[in-house]
């Protein structure tokens, strides 16, 4: 059985963290201040900390249905899907890649294990978003071809002869995988089938041999040639024929409600965007605008492919995805018309040194602090939900900023597809290591993003086949009994997951929530984040996330958000005047994900709705039960 053993006293990732203190506690403030959003763009802030510059009491039922990871575990495994709905996900992000579609275009290869996927989330009530992609390396129908080459061809080569050329069609046909993982990456534009010599697209990145065998690929479909060309009509066309058909099999499988997200990221597997990157000198069709705003190809791709699943199924949330890691390159208003929201890849968790690592280092006056400290980070929130990069999400995610929304919505979703943490970034170096940061990232991610404006987040990710990578589930999932119980094989993630979702348990779809007010005050000496002019406090970090469940209980994560994972947080005491409350909560208890353990809250009432309480915190979030 794998247990949370990481939280004993002798068994830590790093020596303790050496923190200041004051002699005297400082007066109780309000938890909101509004001048924390105050950063103007492009600058940036290691001091201010956005979250807090407002706070929100959400529903409880959204919490429970935020709660989502991504789907990655190979093949059929049923037990999988079992582990990680007993653990409280209710949405999985699941991949299906338009080169996985047959030729005929009547079905996907997978199709079988896509159907048990989609069969076992009806069964578990788990809804799923459906990434839609074209990585290069197998980005559209395509049939596979391998050519024997008849001479040698040097580096940079522009022409190969090939012993037969059967089967090869000019302009789409190409050689792959010369210089990555990249289906036809160099186009064959013109054949001589009597000599076997075929032009090319660009030069060849590397040398090839006399005898060599080739992959070829021949492409259904062109990338993505401007608005307007007959080439690009083809391709979208194509594309949404796709897209239809994949939520076909979510119609199929019984599902009644999904989410399709439309691309994943631009940092990796995207030439398909864009038939330039597959020529060179000349270019295949030069083009000049904005790709990813109105008028440009990615965007007109998205644009017909939310009018079409909206034509057939107008529950649907078309997600827009190419916005991943760029999150404010198109405004949220000039998005696609029906557009009902957009993802995010924040990350950020790895080990960040400061002031090396510090954005626009040679521009001081961008930094609003005038200040940097000397200080390892690694937050299990990931950096975005912080000011120490200009790309703070909380410019989108405040409750001003959500009201904007493209044409045609009313409600717009934020989404965060990805978000976890590589314990060897942060400096683990063995399994108990990896599980504490997985634990915590969880915990705290999910906490604070769901209620900081985030409507789903997927974790990242449910399998991996090594302790030390970012999968939530056992390494040897695929090889334990079927029967096995959850008790028996979770891992510590999972078991923290498990009891924090279990906690919101009997949750309501309430028409309207109490909005919470707080006071603050540090019981103990406060510590610091870090040291300066302009110093970052314990307090100014503490976390008050409130949930209500139903009419007459309120679940309220607290914990101090540390910015260094690795250095685990003793206890630290907090005196909390909360307000709002439409009766006088009766009991109170501090539930502990982690260890799963309960302690009794002591109350004193304050007033007709507001109460006063004594708390204890950690690194993590512990939830704060409060019953009328």
């Amino acid at each position: 059985m794998l247990r949370a053993a990481w939280f004993c006293a002798g068994l830590v990732l790093a020596p303790a963290l050496c923190l200041s203190t004051q002699a005297q506690s400082p007066p109780r403030t309000p938890y909101v201040d509004p001048t924390q959003l105050e950063v103007p763009w492009p600058k940036h802030s290691f001091a201010r900390v956005p979250w807090r510059g407002f706070l929100e009491t959400k529903r409880g039922v959204d919490f429970v249905r935020g709660v989502g990871v991504n789907y990655n575990v190979p093949g059929q495994c049923d037990l999988a899907v079992r582990l990680l709905a007993e653990a409280g996900f209710k949405t999985f992000r699941i991949e299906t890649g338009w080169g996985g579609v047959q030729w005929d275009e009547k079905g996907v290869n997978e199709m079988k294990r896509l159907r048990w996927l989609l069969g076992l989330c009806r069964t578990h009530e788990i809804r799923p978003t459906l990434l839609l992609n074209a990585h290069h390396g197998v980005p559209c129908p395509h049939r596979v071809l391998v050519k024997r080459l008849a001479a040698d061809t040097p580096q940079g080569g522009r022409r190969v002869k090939l012993a037969d050329v059967r089967e090869v069609v000019a302009g789409r046909t190409g050689i792959s995988n010369q210089s990555d993982y990249w289906g036809a990456e160099v186009l064959i534009t013109k054949v001589d089938e009597g000599t076997g010599a075929c032009e090319l697209s660009k030069p060849l990145p590397k040398a090839l041999k006399q005898g060599q065998e080739l992959r070829l690929m021949t492409l259904k479909y062109l990338p993505l040639y401007p608005v307007g060309t007959r080439e690009f009509d083809e391709t979208a066309d194509g594309w949404v024929r796709f897209a239809l058909l994949v939520c076909a099999q979510a119609k199929a499988a019984g599902i009644a409600g999904f989410d399709v997200e439309i691309w994943n990221e631009l940092t990796f597997g995207t030439h398909f965007l864009d038939i330039n990157d597959y020529y060179y000198e000349p270019d295949a069709a030069p083009y000049k605008g904005d790709r990813l705003n109105e008028g440009g190809p990615s965007w007109e791709l998205a644009k017909r492919t939310v009018a079409a699943v909206k034509r057939q199924y107008p529950e649907v949330r078309c997600i827009w995805g190419f916005s991943n890691t760029t999150f404010f390159h198109t405004p949220i208003e000039k998005l696609p018309p029906g557009t009902d929201g957009q993802s995010y890849h924040p990350y950020g968790t790895g080990t960040r040194e400061f002031p090396r690592d510090e954005d626009y280092r040679d521009r001081p006056d961008l930094n609003l602090d005038g200040f940097t400290p000397e200080a390892e980070f690694r937050i299990p929130e990931g950096l975005a939900e912080t000011f120490i990069k200009t790309e703070s999400l909380m410019r989108l995610l405040n409750p001003e900023a959500r009201h904007k929304h493209p044409p045609g919505v009313e409600r717009f979703y934020h989404y965060m597809t990805e978000h976890g943490v590589l314990a060897a970034e942060c400096g683990a170096k063995d399994a108990e290591a990896a599980w504490r940061l997985k634990t915590l990232c969880a915990l705290r991610s999910f906490c604070l993003w769901l209620n900081k404006g985030v409507d789903v987040m997927h974790y990242f990710s449910g399998y991996d086949e090594q302790a030390l990578g970012m999968g939530l589930l056992p390494p040897d999932v695929r090889k334990l009994p079927p029967d096995a119980k959850f008790d028996d094989v979770a891992t510590p993630p999972l078991q923290a997951i498990r009891r924090l979702t279990r906690a919101f348990e009997g949750c309501v779809p309430l028409r309207a929530v109490q909005a919470l007010q707080l006071d603050v005050t540090p019981v103990d000496a406060p510590r610091t984040v870090f040291e300066g002019p302009v110093p970052l406090r314990h307090q100014d970090v503490f976390a008050f996330l409130p949930f209500q469940a139903s009419a007459t209980r309120h679940i309220v994560a607290v914990y101090v958000a540390t910015y260094d994972a690795t250095r685990p947080m003793p206890e630290e005491r907090y005196r909390l005047g909360i307000r709002g409350f439409a009766a006088v909560p009766r009991s109170a208890r501090l539930l502990d994900p982690v260890t799963g353990r309960s302690t009794a809250v002591a109350l004193r009432a304050q007033a007709q709705d507001a109460v006063e309480a004594d708390v204890s915190v950690l690194d993590y979030p512990r939830l704060l039960v409060l019953d009328e």
